[in-house]
């Protein structure tokens, strides 16, 4: 495999372009299943979901995890022919994991569904949950390997196609049965999911095979190697599981929580469900760019770890930490102030101002949270990463019993608590980072930039939409003019304040030479 120079911007924006476009499939999808399965039916299939992300967090996250870093680590170090040996090691690893997951969820899944998730429907999903986990499995550890090798373009190619998969698998599904048992319809969404996950396991092997070089499938897993990937994938498996458990206890306690403040079932449901399946995935658009910016920076900070520079991860955590600032809160500022406007046009719910504005802060916590908590795993610091996010996901859920129950809360209590969680997550990882890299802090370009244009862009696009709006027949024209606009004008105010985010990300990811005794 040869390398390749690259830049921060080549790499963000390969994953951005793919991002977008399944970013822009993903909301089409979300349309389709509000449509066909209403917020009841979303509120069902997210407790359903909720248990695939407490296995899928369990069986591959540190997995993948460690099949990035140690690929890259591999490719920074010249050594090409472990790539093989620690991509049949993750396979090992997650298929050992997969089946004794499969056998407890086969063996007691009516229980689960029942006592843990409150509901006795969801179990009709949970032999497609269990095939959708499988091939979800090996499509994310060869994307995980692509990505440590900066192939960016891998991941993204198959990301779009599966998601365009199934959106037609589910839609044909869903448009055969049109009926009103909300099992069946999380069934069928989880039955579409897994014709997808089929072509994205069949397309991503293609592409290895092919690009794999001669001889590096028959190396052996040595010591070393299995050594370094149980170091890296135990801490990190471990967090995951133990927050998606939590994470899931919230989905399921907060239908109960709100029922507490005066809902009936049926309405704390859907509420659950607008939350999951329309408001949060609208404000979290902006994700499609921060998470780009974060998987390319990934692998450039484990390498530069890898050879012992030093003061390359420091340049690399602080311009992490800078862009998604510029991205995230300023893209979050254009959405709020639409949100409502939006919800309405695309899923018919309304949606009110401060409702949206709870959610657009607690989206930009999650941003830095990801970000910082990212960064901690590429440079090795997983186990202060578990510490802090399972901290965070146990706050959580106290507030969210403490104070979703409350009539003059209710779902307010659960954006307050993702909001608080959120922000103190980030703080902390923030400081972690500080403390173990030594990066310069600069509050004020870290933070006071992208809060100033984030107020900006806040501000005139209210305008905007009022102008557009009053001279425009057509809604989403006016719509559309907004955020050309309010692009325009970030811009501009970028310009103002001395900053070229382009330039900032055009600086290269140059792999240092290699000294004579390498860091691990």
């Amino acid at each position: 495999m040869h390398v390749q120079k690259k830049t921060i911007l080549y790499a963000a924006g390969v994953l951005a372009c793919g991002n977008l476009a399944l970013q822009a499939l993903g909301f089409f999808y979300r349309i389709l299943l509000s449509h066909f399965a209403g917020a009841e039916g979303l509120g069902v299939y997210r407790l359903v979901h909720s248990a695939y992300l407490v296995l899928n967090a369990g069986c591959l996250s540190g997995v993948t995890m460690a099949c990035s870093r140690l690929s890259a680590a591999c490719e920074a170090k010249g050594e090409q022919r472990r790539i093989g040996a620690v991509l049949r090691l993750a396979f090992r690893v997650f298929f050992t994991l997969c089946a004794a997951c499969s056998a407890v969820v086969l063996l007691l899944g009516g229980e689960i569904a029942t006592g843990l998730l409150g509901d006795g429907r969801c179990a009709r999903a949970f032999p497609f949950v269990l095939l959708c986990l499988a091939l979800t499995g090996v499509e994310n550890i060869f994307k995980a390997l692509f990505i440590g090798l900066e192939r960016m373009q891998y991941t993204a190619l198959s990301e779009v196609g599966e998601q365009a998969i199934r959106i037609l698998a589910v839609g044909l599904l869903l448009y055969g049965y049109q009926g009103q048992d909300y099992g069946t319809v999380a069934m069928l969404i989880f039955a579409g999911m897994v014709v997808s996950e089929i072509f994205s396991a069949l397309f991503l092997t293609r592409l290895y095979r092919r690009s794999m070089p001669r001889g590096a499938g028959a190396t052996p897993i040595d010591r070393t190697t299995a050594r370094q990937f149980v170091w890296i994938a135990l801490p990190i498996s471990a967090s995951a599981l133990i927050g998606n458990l939590i994470s899931s206890a919230g989905s399921v306690l907060l239908p109960q929580r709100l029922m507490a403040a005066g809902l009936q079932y049926e309405q704390a449901l859907a509420a659950l469900g607008v939350i999951s399946g329309m408001a949060m995935p609208l404000l979290l658009l902006p994700v499609a760019l921060v998470s780009s910016v974060c998987t390319a920076l990934l692998p450039a900070v484990t390498a530069a770890q890898a050879t012992g520079n030093i003061r390359r991860v420091r340049a690399l955590v602080g311009r992490a930490v800078t862009t998604v600032g510029l991205i995230a809160v300023p893209a979050t500022a254009v959405l709020v102030p639409l949100a409502p406007r939006l919800s309405e046009l695309f899923f018919h719910q309304p949606l009110t101002t401060g409702y949206v504005a709870l959610l657009g802060a607690a989206a930009i916590a999650s941003y830095y949270q990801m970000a910082t908590g990212s960064l901690l795993n590429a440079l090795g610091l997983q186990h202060l990463n578990v510490a802090v996010s399972i901290s965070a996901e146990l706050c959580q859920l106290v507030l969210i019993y403490r104070w979703c129950a409350r009539p003059t809360l209710g779902i307010y209590g659960y954006l307050l608590a993702m909001l608080v969680t959120g922000l103190a997550a980030a703080a902390v990882d923030f400081c972690i980072l500080l403390r173990q890299t030594g990066f310069a802090a600069r509050p004020l370009r870290r933070f006071g930039v992208p809060l100033l244009c984030g107020a900006a862009l806040y501000g005139w696009t209210r305008v905007f939409f009022r102008f557009f709006s009053a001279i425009c027949p057509a809604e989403t024209a006016a719509l559309a003019l907004t955020v050309l606009s309010a692009c325009l004008l970030y811009v501009a105010v970028l310009r103002l304040l001395g900053v070229r985010l382009l330039r900032y990300l055009s600086r290269r990811i140059e792999r240092p030479p290699l000294p004579r005794l390498c860091m691990w």
